[in-house]
């Protein structure tokens, strides 16, 4: 099982403009005298509770282990032994599993790695000669291998757990607008997915193999079932099942190891289960759909027929747990943890299943 300790500061006042902000979790505008309401657990009581806020990933500080030395050291300079200082720049992807969560950060051209077991930060690709330019999309392999889908050398880079290059997968003149990747549990399918460009038809998903070979593409542009319009991320299920978010048609559609169209869900809208500006997918180790909005600013919940089970977070210009400003990519790991990036204060929370919640979620369905 995987343990966060909490950071130093959980709020920080950002702002106290008003902020036009709706969608589906209710909030109104926040206004500079109100008062900033902090909610931890989702859904609100009387409903049983399913996800609990954990942490704060922004610092080494976030998960370093104090030695009683340290601890003590930090009592009487105010000074802790790990450096309080983010660790990312504008985070665009998330992977996480086994106590590792990778976040790609183009701005600083690496993938940054929080080490919780061990309590420490370190970087992925700037080694020398495979080092990254621009990395947009992570995925993660059952053997615990790193997918790095890189926008500026227009390929798929894989490294090992400890970040070491093994090896690359793509074609750069295949690819217009890189922008999701996902890979299957085996690592068998490598799906890339490719927004294309914004007046022609090469929207799409490329599927290829460990040794670079293309199996099949998913597309082009359009609305019916199988095409794709503006696709942005993709996750697979733990059954292979790939699942895409086709942002520009406003749903999720999901296809088979051999991408063959299986069903679709989803439609624009602001009410409960309907999207706006739908950003990132995640499917947890259960089956469970989690797609982020930033209209709504909160990550809303679906079962695997595509039904709304609940969401998580609302929009707010003030930092505080489960507060977002612009919410974008998201992860799950085996432990049932779900991890939220929010550009706008730049951060990534951690929630983590409450004691019960399965049964819980058994009954919405």
């Amino acid at each position: 099982m995987v343990t966060f300790r909490l950071p130093h500061v959980l709020v920080a006042a950002l702002s106290l403009l008003a902020a036009l902000l709706s969608g589906c979790s209710g909030s109104g505008p926040a206004t500079p005298g109100d008062a900033l309401r902090i909610q931890t657990v989702w859904p609100e009581p009387p409903n049983p509770p399913r996800y609990i806020y954990d942490a704060v990933l922004r610092s080494p500080a976030d998960i370093h282990i104090e030695t009683d030395e340290e601890r003590m050291r930090r009592m009487l300079t105010g000074r802790g032994a790990a450096s309080s200082e983010t660790a990312y720049r504008k985070p665009s992807a998330l992977a996480a599993r086994g106590g590792l969560i990778y976040v790609a950060d183009p701005p600083t051209a690496s993938v940054v790695v929080f080490d919780v077991p061990r309590g420490r930060v370190f970087r992925v690709g700037t080694r020398r000669p495979d080092t990254l330019r621009q990395p947009v999309a992570l995925a993660l392999d059952a053997r615990g291998q790193l997918y790095v889908l890189d926008a500026g050398h227009r390929q798929v880079m894989v490294f090992d757990a400890l970040g070491l290059f093994l090896f690359r997968v793509g074609d750069p003149q295949a690819l217009e607008r890189p922008a999701g990747l996902a890979v299957s549990p085996d690592g068998e399918a490598i799906y890339v997915v490719d927004r294309g460009s914004l007046e022609a038809d090469d929207h799409k998903v490329i599927a290829y193999a460990p040794d670079g070979s293309e199996r099949f593409r998913i597309g082009p542009r359009g609305p019916g079932p199988g095409e794709l319009n503006i696709p942005l991320a993709a996750a697979t299920a733990p059954d292979g099942t790939l699942f895409v978010l086709d942002a520009g048609n406003f749903r999720v559609q999901a296809f088979d190891p051999e991408g063959t169209f299986l069903h679709a869900f989803g439609s624009v809208g602001n009410g409960f289960g309907q999207l706006s500006r739908p950003r990132s997918i995640a499917v947890d180790d259960d089956g469970r759909i989690f797609v982020s909005d930033g209209t709504f600013n909160n990550v809303q919940i679906f079962n695997t027929a595509g039904e709304l089970l609940m969401w998580i977070g609302a929009p707010e210009l003030r930092d505080a747990p489960g507060h977002f400003g612009l919410v974008a990519a998201l992860a799950t790991d085996e432990t049932g943890r779900l991890y939220v990036v929010d550009q706008y204060h730049n951060k990534i929370e951690v929630y983590r299943r409450a004691a019960g919640s399965a049964a819980a979620e058994e009954e919405a369905k």
